[in-house]
């Protein structure tokens, strides 16, 4: 475990509490520390630097990370901009891009007494963060405060689309500390998401597949309609034959069963919790057998409400993950022992469920789409039909931001996740990290062998692993916490790491129909099918 010395007049429990955060999520140990012993030390933090302690930091050959002390920082004006430029050390979705955010306002330039340091991004000409840079080391030097985190305030409320560049530089700095950067990194994925619409007409409100489709492929994008399993009793033909044709364009994903509020997330008895779960999947499949379309395995619960026992059951159920924005885990499960480091990795595993983050669409969501690629994390901006009553601007808008970030990967919910994770060769052997339950893989030309580490794991820690090649061949195998598999070059396989699945029986509970999430659900969908028709008659 590396352990960074922190070395300032005062560290106040706000920094404390961010600091045990960071080091769950990176596995650092943040301790106090003389600077004059630096015995099994990897790392120097310091949280108010000034001339003084440029003298110290110039005679250690040790990463450094230096905060400089509000009275030395230059004024450089009000803007609202940053502009980073192309140095390696900055992450690649920021280089030589301009940044905008209300943070930026009152930040202040470096002091003219730091010398010979290259600057990686500046506010008006005014660098706020330089680094000075040597063979085995750099020394980082900042503008921006460090993040205070308040009592069971979880790490995401300092690094979100509206607050991010603070944080940012550290968790840069501790990326490169711990070889983070050794691994090459999911792809970045990307899907526009849609909740509530259904195949039972060529339609929904003021969405049009066909049109959505055309307005797709002009702009080089995805969008995943999160449907409803109750509403899988009619599909309309023509529509499910669009959904066929262009499955490269739109898709499918479960939105909870009968999308009554909190359904995922009431108190209820395991038994009925399970049923329901149950006869979301019966409903799905029964879909998909009926209309030959393929639905992604992945819950976007209603509203985002989810408990940690429908997690857990999802995961025994045969559900690959779910989508939830994180205030929406957070606000449903304010008291779990998971929440202060949530939504800071790839995807964040809850109960054996992996669990991707998405945010609300908007014509000014550019940095949340950069805080998900900055954590390697799909980018899932959702919305509904009435995002789009005007005209599909806003998509071309944000398709061209987030093509414009590097190489994405459009696709449904079932590619990404199973395309969600990290790799890194090391001679015949290939290290893959799994961000979600099922990983889909071609063993590049060299490889014997292929090592998955599970991060949700616990080290000594046992889950079933299932294998399936190209050629059907299957093998369950009891795999050990870092135990090499045996791969061919060449090879297309499919990796599962699963807890023991539940049976699917077909009982009669799965027909089980209650009155009210009908009558609900058609009063829903017609205000929606009816909202294009009262808009043009309002004007």
């Amino acid at each position: 475990m590396k352990r960074i010395g922190i070395s300032a007049p005062l560290i106040s429990q706000g920094h404390w509490r961010m600091f045990d955060a960071l080091g769950e999520i990176f596995g650092i140990r943040f301790e106090e520390c003389n600077f004059a012993n630096d015995t099994d030390i990897d790392a120097w933090l310091y949280l108010e630097f000034n001339p003084e302690s440029m003298l110290r930091i110039q005679h250690t050959q040790l990463p450094s990370y230096a905060v400089i002390s509000e009275k030395y920082l230059t004024s450089c004006g009000a803007s609202s901009a940053i502009k980073f430029n192309r140095n390696l050390l900055i992450p690649e979705v920021l280089r030589n891009r301009e940044v905008r955010s209300d943070e930026v306002i009152k930040l202040k330039g470096l002091p003219d007494w730091l010398q010979n340091a290259t600057t990686l991004a500046c506010k008006a000409e005014s660098p706020i963060w330089a680094v000075q840079g040597q063979r085995d080391y750099n020394h980082h030097y900042l503008s921006l405060p460090m993040p205070e985190l308040n009592s069971d305030e979880p790490i995401f409320h300092r690094f979100n689309g509206n607050q991010f560049l603070a944080l940012l530089p550290f968790l840069a700095f501790l990326r490169e500390l711990t070889n983070d950067n050794r691994w090459e990194s999911p792809p970045l994925q990307a899907c526009f998401m849609f909740d509530d619409p259904n195949l039972h007409w060529p339609t929904y409100g003021f969405i049009n597949f066909s049109e959505m489709v055309k307005h797709a492929e002009l702009h080089n994008y995805h969008v995943s309609f999160a449907t409803i399993p109750l509403d899988t009793w009619f599909t309309h033909k023509i529509t499910a034959g669009l959904f066929q044709k262009h499955h490269d364009k739109i898709s499918l994903l479960m939105h909870g069963n009968d999308h009554l509020a909190d359904e995922l997330a009431r108190k209820i008895p395991n038994k009925e919790r399970n049923r329901m779960l149950k006869q979301a999947l019966f409903r799905i499949e029964k879909l998909e057998k009926y209309a030959n379309v393929s639905v992604a395995r992945v819950m976007a619960p209603p509203h985002g409400a989810c408990s940690e026992e429908a997690f857990k059951e999802m995961a025994l159920m045969g559900y690959e993950a779910a989508c939830v924005s994180r205030g929406s885990l957070m606000y449903h499960n304010k008291h779990a022992s998971w929440v202060r480091s949530l939504g800071m990795r790839p995807a964040d595993n809850i109960y054996g469920l992996p669990v991707f983050p998405r945010f609300r669409i908007s014509m000014d969501c550019q940095n949340s789409i950069l805080v998900a690629a900055l954590l390697n994390q799909p980018i899932i901006p959702v919305g509904h039909h009435q995002d789009v009553a005007e005209n599909m601007d806003m998509l071309a808008h944000l398709s061209d931001f987030i093509n414009s970030l590097g190489k994405v990967q459009w696709g449904n919910m079932t590619s990404i996740s199973r395309s969600h994770y990290s790799k890194m060769i090391d001679k015949d052997i290939l290290h893959l990290q799994m961000y979600s339950n099922i990983a889909e893989l071609l063993i590049p030309e060299g490889i014997n062998f292929i090592l998955v580490e599970r991060p949700w794991l616990k080290v000594g820690a046992m889950e079933p692993l299932l294998i399936k090649t190209a050629g059907g061949l299957k093998n369950l195998v009891p795999i050990e916490f870092k135990e090499p598999i045996a791969v061919l070059p060449g090879q297309q396989i499919q990796i599962i790491s699963s807890q023991i699945s539940q049976s699917q029986n077909n009982d009669n509970s799965l027909y089980k129909l209650t009155l009210w999430p009908g009558i609900r659900r058609l009063i829903t969908e017609t205000r929606d099918r009816l909202a294009p028709i009262s808009r043009r008659l309002s004007k």
